[in-house]
């Protein structure tokens, strides 16, 4: 699938999507997809100079759906290399050697994930309810995975992208980019149950992170991030108001909906000392359990507001706002905003919001609901 956006200024983004992830993995193989991601961007190092005195920004990310890669720039700068990056991806040629220096890399990473503490009790509770997964994957797997697993998950799953997204200033058609999508139709999804472990770092002093989930298993998840967005946006938002400015209990907290394969998890995420945990906890569940008081009409029309401004900027800045033609259809607080009404948040929110019905996670309880 070829998209072809217009860009309002000279600047221009070049997007190549990967559909699957988590989901084509087996059990033995968890994380090979991030690995991938990081051993197909090694297809660019000799050209780093050249990209750098054409001020071409590119990265790749990895989630549980996808894998995508993208450069953006100057609109001239963008034609000149899309065509490469794309080939560069679609022969995907490395060696043994650059293979277990990416994978110490990458267990690094992993390293990482579980000495950030709220990141880590997200990453468990999404293990133990869902039995699912982040895509950094399992540490066990990613140490035993062998040279020729990566080759051959490549060559099963991602020999040609499944959506390439190019937004630029002429925005034509581009008929040289169709060849590379045409794939076969064969892809497996590989995924199996896995009792996957959980990892807790203790090391903390002192300090003590909360992350409070619940699973939203349906098709509300531009309404869910709306009210997320209700809830923590802002200086003035609730959650912001109650656990910070009347109460200094922590510095920040937010709230965010975290898409995993076809369901998704919903979740509160902070950090505060030790001693205010219960206290914090219990300011958090007055806040969800009393909608009356924190989700009114006038929250609900701020945040409209914010949205409809977000998106005009979305359309200047369009070279690198293109999430909605990565993520799926309903998704975006964006593709719900013009027919949104406080009587739909509201349904909504009564279906997820109760406070009973989320699960915690911290550094001194495991978890508990």
């Amino acid at each position: 699938m070829i998209v072809n956006l217009k860009s309002q200024t000279d600047l221009s983004g070049f997007y190549i999507v990967y559909e699957g992830s988590t989901n084509l993995e087996k059990p033995g193989w968890y994380g090979i997809s991030h690995l991938l991601e990081h051993l197909c961007c090694k297809a660019f190092d000799h050209l780093q100079e050249e990209f750098d005195r054409d001020s071409i920004d590119w990265n790749a990310y990895t989630s549980s759906n996808e894998i995508v890669f993208y450069m953006t720039g100057l609109d001239e700068k963008i034609n000149k290399w899309k065509y490469k990056f794309l080939e560069l991806l679609s022969e995907f040629k490395i060696t043994k050697e650059e293979f277990e220096n990416e994978r110490k890399i990458v267990l690094e990473e992993y390293s990482d994930y579980f000495n950030k503490q709220t990141d880590s009790h997200i990453l468990n509770l999404n293990r133990k309810l869902f039995n699912d997964y982040d895509p950094i994957g399992l540490k066990s797997d990613l140490e035993n995975l062998k040279f020729l697993d990566i080759i051959n998950f490549w060559e099963l799953q991602y020999m040609r992208p499944s959506k390439i997204i190019n937004v630029s200033k002429k925005n034509k058609f581009d008929n040289n980019l169709v060849d590379f999508t045409k794939r076969d139709s064969g892809r497996k999804l590989l995924m199996g149950n896995y009792d996957t472990p959980l990892e807790l770092n203790n090391d903390f002093k002192g300090k003590c992170s909360i992350a409070i989930v619940s699973p939203v298993i349906d098709e509300n998840f531009g309404y869910v991030n709306y009210i997320n967005s209700m809830l923590s946006v802002g200086l003035k938002s609730p959650l912001y108001q109650e656990v910070r400015e009347k109460r200094g209990l922590v510095y920040s907290i937010h709230c965010y909906l975290s898409r995993i394969n076809k369901q998704s998890v919903n979740a509160i995420a902070t950090q505060t000392s030790d001693k205010n945990f219960d206290t914090l906890v219990g300011v958090v569940g007055d806040v969800i359990n009393t909608p009356d008081k924190y989700l009114t009409k006038e929250r609900f029309d701020v945040i409209n507001d914010f949205y409809k401004v977000r998106k005009v900027k979305k359309e200047i800045l369009r070279y690198n706002s293109v999430n909605e033609w990565i993520d799926p259809k309903g998704w975006s607080v964006y593709d719900i905003l013009d027919t949104v009404d406080y009587d739909k948040i509201r349904e909504v929110y009564d279906q997820y919001f109760n406070f009973d019905n989320f699960y915690i996670s911290n550094d001194k309880t495991e978890f508990k609901k």
